[in-house]
């Protein structure tokens, strides 16, 4: 395949650099590309779906997490994110949610100047603002999701198209109509987008589609909506998804109870660092997330308004976040790792195997973002093949991986974590045994599985020097169990289910 790289492409109309290096940077924050700029298997699920590479790693995000979370609706989970990408394709439909107070001071100074033939008039508009106000403050409240601006107005679209009479709706709840009616549309031409991918496929089936139907997931939708529908579970999904579509705008608060300040003037919005401008930036106190003020989040856009001081003098404009959504620190090492650099390997804590993921992982602190914020401590996967094969020879002596090992330890010459330790490297049973897992590159049960179907006997001399000379004529039985908790692992049958419940049960003879 011939590969053009965007620079060289010829446009139709020539862009700017900076245009193009901006693409290009989002692209990589959103790991469509890879460091080589070719595009990654995401980057080409992305290519599929005929929206903004926000939006698109948005919903394959879900889609791709939903095959490894259980416990939730993935129908209600969809439509939910169907509609918070339509939410943040648009502009906030809660009438005055950003509006800043200066507009209205200088409406009420005009108003106060004029003759006495329109003092009636600005007091039925004043009167008609208060009231106004009122009502979008209580429909902020009864829409609210603290986590995120989208989902509050996800939550208020579902109401909206349940709701008899739309147009009343809006008007009851302070709500531009036809903000709604286009977000509807939006919603349900996003959700037929995702089933005719999925359907036509030409991508990894990871990224596909396959909890329900389109039916399903509008009947979940449509059904009543007095109530927020999403677990905690779903919730977080959906967060986690829009994390990594705006990986890039992310924000960290700066302390935890600053407030912006102008002057004498002290407003309730809290203070953040933006990991794309230099400037600070602002929740603002009608965001949904301002509740809870957290650390970390992810914007849609940056909105600039004027304040005027107690004098009344205006001062200088101030960027507040608009379509803002909690994130959790984890999420960013795990959705934007081209954005994080990460320490050396801790010893403290020690690496460790992941039964889950069968994987032996080290602990390292990462930094995200170019003023290098410190994230809590994180598992990655080890990478060097000495320490690989290291840290899964404990794991397996400990019992981590054969579980029958547990109930035999006393019977070891020395305890599994001396193989941790650098001056144990010398003996004999330590070599031995790293050789052979290092020759093989067994570093993982899935390995190990394998390698055991090919020759039952491998490791079988390397692991019987780590037992007493005494425990020796037991060991062929203790050997046989081993074989069997790996290798009949992954199968479904009934001699799998009675071994499991021998697991970790094994007594000598």
């Amino acid at each position: 395949m011939l590969l053009i790289q965007v620079a060289n492409f010829p446009f139709p109309t020539s862009l700017k650099d900076s245009s193009l290096l901006e693409a290009e940077t989002c692209l990589k924050a959103l790991e469509a590309l890879d460091n080589k700029d070719e595009l990654t298997l995401l980057g080409k699920a992305m290519a599929h779906y005929p929206l903004s590479p926000r939006h698109s790693r948005m919903l394959l995000t879900v889609i791709k997490n939903t095959r490894h979370v259980h416990k939730f609706n993935p129908n209600m989970l969809l439509a939910y994110a169907v509609a918070a990408a339509a939410a943040l394709s648009l502009s906030n439909p809660f009438v005055m949610q950003y509006e800043d107070d200066s507009s209205r001071d200088s409406e009420m100074s005009e108003k106060s100047s004029l003759g006495d033939g329109d003092k009636g008039i600005g007091k039925k508009e004043k009167s008609r603002k208060k009231k106004l106000k009122e009502t979008a403050k209580v429909a902020r409240e009864k829409f609210r999701v603290v986590t995120s601006d989208a989902l509050t107005i996800a939550y208020a679209l579902q109401c909206f198209e349940h709701s008899q009479k739309s147009a009343e709706f809006c008007d009851d709840y302070a709500l531009h109509f036809k903000t709604m009616d286009e977000m509807s549309k939006l919603r349900q031409q996003l959700l037929k987008l995702v089933f005719y991918q999925s359907d036509k496929g030409g991508f990894e089936e990871e990224y596909s589609w396959t909890c329900g139907s389109l039916e399903d997931v509008e009947r979940v939708w449509q059904a009543s909506s007095e109530k927020y529908p999403l677990s905690l579970v779903e919730e977080r999904l959906i967060c986690q998804a829009i994390c990594a579509g705006w990986a890039d705008r992310v924000a960290k608060r700066i302390t935890a109870s600053s407030r912006a300040s102008d002057g004498e003037n002290t407003s309730r919005a809290l203070k953040y660092q933006s990991s794309m401008v230099d400037e600070s930036v602002f929740l603002h106190r009608w965001s949904s997330a301002s509740i809870v003020g957290p650390e970390f989040l992810v914007y849609n856009e940056l909105l600039e308004t004027k304040r005027p001081n107690k004098e009344g003098i205006t001062s200088a404009k101030r960027a507040y976040m608009h379509g803002v959504t909690s994130v959790e620190p984890a999420w960013l090492v795990e959705n934007a790792k081209s954005s994080c650099i990460f320490s050396p390997p801790l010893t403290d804590p020690r690496p460790y195997y992941d039964a889950r993921t069968d994987q032996v992982k080290c602990w390292v602190i990462p930094t995200f973002g170019r003023f290098c914020w410190e994230l809590p401590k994180h598992s990655l996967p080890i990478s060097n093949d000495e320490h690989q094969v290291q840290v899964f020879a404990y794991a397996l002596l400990e019992g981590q991986v054969c579980p029958c090992l547990k109930s035999v330890r006393k019977y070891m010459s020395a305890p599994p974590e001396s193989i941790m330790k650098r001056e144990a490297f010398g003996q004999k049973r330590v070599g031995n045994l790293l050789s052979k897992l290092k020759s093989r590159l067994i570093d993982s049960s899935a390995m190990l599985r394998m390698v055991w179907k090919e020759n039952p006997r491998e490791l079988f001399s390397e692991i019987l020097d780590w037992f007493q000379q005494s425990f020796h004529k037991h060991f062929e039985e203790l050997w046989l169990q081993m074989l069997n908790e790996v290798l009949m692992e992954k199968q479904e049958s009934p001699l799998h289910k009675s071994s499991k419940k021998k697991k970790g049960k094994y007594k000598p003879l």
